[in-house]
């Protein structure tokens, strides 16, 4: 009787199983990788939604005042100059502290619909419900939250205005400011033409922006930070104001202790930002671009690049001395009414 040898069994080798794990490994890379660009893209979409929204109550806000446009900013002096009281969806007055940003100005417009302005937050419905009853032990939290943080911010310097109270006189900041235009090949100094405080002042409704993506930055230099779900703001700023300098985009220095080298990728991209004064800024909520809405209501992604350049932010920047880029005005007179 023969008996036949039998062959051993194989096996995986070390490497084989490495090379199996690294496989698997990238593919999941690539799932996760799109499963990100999808919910990025998902909120992309909600954030424009949103902002045809609020184009819709900012005009039936600017009708209901004449053609005015909404106030950006004001003052609790101005407010009671001008013997304005804003209130919550039960009746309850707004503080003039909590109404002096817009949210509280345009919500009535928007029927006090929360996800406009705060759906990007965990804790939406919860403001929902304590702002909507003054006897809610979190109400006046919920309100102050609401006044400071929505998801878009106002370009309230230089559409609406920004007022203050100076000794019981209201004062349009850089309502009466100067610039410097060019007129054919001549060089003219205008005022009072920086701030649009109706549609009709705005001679590219398309190009300039009313509000956009903002968050409040400290001085320093980041790459675009999506980590968690940081709060917005209020109003944004362009890069300049008057002649200050308040962001710009990197341009290759190192930042935050990392190499130029490695950051100059990102830059290209227009992922970094330099805050040189603690002000609300654009902000690359959902990837590296910024929902945007103009005055025209048209809704875009705009970019840094994009929103470096001053005729986004104000009309008179598009004939202004020099490239849009650079444009500066005079800044505020104190003395002025």
């Amino acid at each position: 009787m023969s008996h036949t040898k039998r062959r051993p069994e194989r096996a995986f080798t070390i490497v084989e199983l490495l090379a199996v794990i690294g496989a698997i490994a990238v593919l999941l890379g690539i799932l996760l990788v799109g499963l990100q660009s999808g919910s990025r893209m998902s909120r992309n979409v909600k954030s424009m939604s949103r902002l045809k929204q609020l184009h819709i109550a900012w005009t039936a806000y600017s009708n209901a005042y004449q053609d005015q446009l909404l106030p950006g900013y004001l003052e609790p002096g101005v407010q009671e100059n001008w013997r304005v009281r804003y209130k919550t969806a039960d009746g309850t007055r707004v503080s003039p502290g909590q109404s002096a940003t817009y949210p509280w100005r345009l919500l009535p417009y928007l029927d006090f619909d929360m996800d406009t302005l705060y759906g990007y937050r965990n804790d939406v419905d919860e403001l929902a419900v304590s702002a909507s009853q003054s006897n809610d032990p979190n109400f006046e939290n919920s309100v102050n939250v609401m006044s400071a943080v929505p998801a878009f911010g106002y370009n309230a310097y230089y559409v609406g205005g920004w007022w203050e109270d100076r000794e019981g006189i209201n004062h349009l900041v850089y309502g009466n400011s100067a610039a410097n235009i060019l007129v054919g090949d001549d060089v003219r100094t205008v005022k009072g033409r920086l701030v649009a405080t109706s549609l009709a002042r705005i001679t590219d409704p398309s190009r300039v922006v009313a509000f956009c993506s903002s968050i409040y930055r400290s001085p320093g230099a980041t790459i675009r930070d999506q980590s968690g779900n940081p709060d917005g703001a209020a109003w944004v700023v362009p890069k300049r104001l008057c002649q200050t300098e308040i962001w710009r985009l990197f341009s290759g220095d190192s930042l935050r202790g990392i190499s130029a080298s490695l950051v100059a990728p990102f830059a290209g991209a227009g992922e970094g930002i330099e805050v040189f004064v603690e002000q609300a800024v654009p902000f690359e909520r959902h990837g590296i671009s910024i929902p945007s809405m103009n005055c025209d209501g048209s809704v875009v992604q705009s970019t840094l690049d994009d929103l470096a350049n001053m005729d986004r932010w104000m009309s008179v920047a598009s004939s202004g001395e020099g490239s849009p880029s650079s444009f500066s005005h005079q800044c505020d007179d104190e003395t002025e009414p």
